[in-house]
């Protein structure tokens, strides 16, 4: 008797224990009517502007009528358990989203006031002006120099060697790495360490004087010490662009940012000033995710 109660308590567990999950996994996934967003998406002076947004791939729909401005002098988080199309509206911003054959995107994208997705747009010199840096440190296979010198050369930014150098000094100190690599400028850009190479990365961007610059998850990569130095550039760097970044780590979120945007399900579901989202959300889908619910 006693061996067969076990057996009943043994089978019994992982049966309510797989129904707690379907419930939960139900809660989570299930798209509640007033999916609405809540607190301030929108910002006096925008520099850019998006509404009604729509992202497919194929027949699937990753976002669903996002509408939000990016402020000038401001940094945007944006954040949301994994799948939650955060990275997938980062990259409508400059149309990165055109390099994957089965994305269309749907409503308007402003910068400046002009529909970045309109017939005339040349997406080269958009994506000069809304700069973006991965995930992962892509500097190219060439010296330090020329990674930072390769945008202003290919958009003929300069008229001469000496302008290039002043662009390449000024981009790199912008990026806080001068100091580290002025005496090696000539040596392999993949030479350097991560957190090295992604203020690089930053270099690079800054180099074509963007108005917008834009990071994916820029800090999952390095290391806590290379992490503060980044977070510390985005400071820095907020005082002359607009800056949107992805994350996944909240305490990031909550340390760079001005403003906060919570995502779920392809739902842009709050928006507001950061100190608020954290401490007192307006939705209870940001604050479970908040409080550790789910993620």
């Amino acid at each position: 008797m006693e061996i067969a109660a076990s057996r009943m308590t043994d089978q019994a567990f992982p049966i309510m224990n797989a129904d707690i999950l379907a419930e939960e996994h139900a809660r989570l996934h299930a798209r509640p009517v007033d999916r609405k967003t809540v607190g301030s998406p929108f910002v006096k002076n925008p520099r850019m502007t998006c509404r009604n947004v729509d992202v497919f791939y194929g027949e699937k729909q990753a976002i669903n009528k996002v509408s939000i401005d990016v402020g000038q002098n401001q940094v945007l988080a944006m954040i949301g358990p994994s799948g939650c199309g955060k990275s997938t509206f980062l990259r409508c911003l400059n149309r990165m989203n055109d390099t994957v054959s089965s994305c269309r995107v749907e409503g308007k994208v402003c910068l400046d006031g002009i529909d970045i997705y309109g017939p005339a747009i040349d997406v080269v010199p958009l994506r000069a002006r809304v700069g973006m840096v991965f995930q992962k440190p892509n500097p190219f296979p060439k010296s330090i120099y020329d990674n930072v010198a390769y945008g202003p050369r290919i958009h003929g930014l300069t008229r001469d060697k000496n302008e290039l150098d002043e662009i390449v000094q000024t981009s790199l100190v912008k990026a806080g790495l001068w100091e580290e690599v002025k005496d090696r400028l000539r040596e392999p850009g993949t030479g350097l360490s991560g957190g090295q190479q992604q203020r690089l990365c930053i270099a690079r961007a800054i180099a074509v004087s963007p108005e917008v610059i834009l990071m994916d998850e820029p800090c999952s990569a390095l290391d806590p010490i290379a992490t503060a130095r980044v977070e510390e550039l985005i400071a820095e760097l907020r005082a002359q662009y607009a800056i949107v970044i992805v994350t996944h780590a909240m305490q990031q979120a909550s340390r760079v940012s001005q403003r906060t945007a919570y995502f779920h399900l392809g739902d842009l579901i709050e928006v507001g000033p950061t100190e608020k989202i954290f401490t007192n959300p307006g939705h209870k889908l940001t604050e479970d995710y908040i409080t550790g619910r789910f993620g």
